[in-house]
């Protein structure tokens, strides 16, 4: 397994990204938010209103949903991946194109790596950070009737446990043993200016 990405493996993601989008079966992104909503609707009816339970039960099944899909896209990822922990950043922007197209920026601005030593990783542990700079998840929350319950259940966690996913089965190609643990750490729901979603790496035991 290589240490670093070199200009090769770049070449070929750039090159493999849109050839993945242009064979990719195309996602109506609103649609998927649309059906996530009422699958937590769902799940509330069932677990006796119980809306907490609902979002955690929805976030659990989209993230092992996520790894059944992604394993399959693994297959092409696997000869460009390699061990360093900052090349998540250009493979996490690769990944989101290759399945949302040329536009993902618009809901995703790409992983951000901090060490652990960072004198501002105040978790001290390794970790990535992303923005949204447009919530996929609360865009169809905005004119529900019980919008405000939402906010305190870091709802647009769903979408970012599927990245999470996506990371932990690079890591365990490549040989890593770091769990990532998926925190939404700002929230439009909340009255922040954009959506943050922080995932921590934490050691295997």
């Amino acid at each position: 397994m290589r240490e670093k990405m070199g200009f090769l493996q770049k070449l070929l993601a750039s090159i493999g990204k849109r050839l993945l989008w242009w064979r990719a079966e195309k996602m109506d992104l609103y649609v998927l938010a649309l059906m996530a909503r009422e699958t937590v609707k769902k799940y509330q009816e069932i677990l006796d209103g119980d809306l907490k339970r609902a979002v955690d039960t929805l976030k659990e099944q989209f993230a092992q949903s996520a790894k059944t899909y992604l394993s399959d896209f693994m297959d092409q990822m696997k000869y460009i991946v390699s061990k360093d922990l900052k090349d998540m950043e250009y493979l996490s922007s690769i990944s989101l194109y290759s399945i949302l197209g040329k536009h993902y920026k618009e809901f995703f601005l790409g992983a951000k790596f901090v060490p652990a030593d960072d004198p501002n990783n105040e978790d001290g542990i390794p970790k990535y950070v992303t923005i949204s700079p447009k919530c996929l998840m609360c865009s169809v929350l905005y004119d529900y009737e019980n919008m405000h319950e939402y906010k305190d259940l870091n709802y647009g966690e769903v979408i970012s446990y599927a990245l999470g996913s996506l990371v932990e089965i690079i890591f365990d190609y490549v040989g890593h043993n770091y769990k990532v643990e998926v925190r939404e750490t700002k929230c439009f729901l909340r009255g922040d200016p954009y959506s943050e979603i922080v995932m921590l790496l934490r050691e295997k035991e």
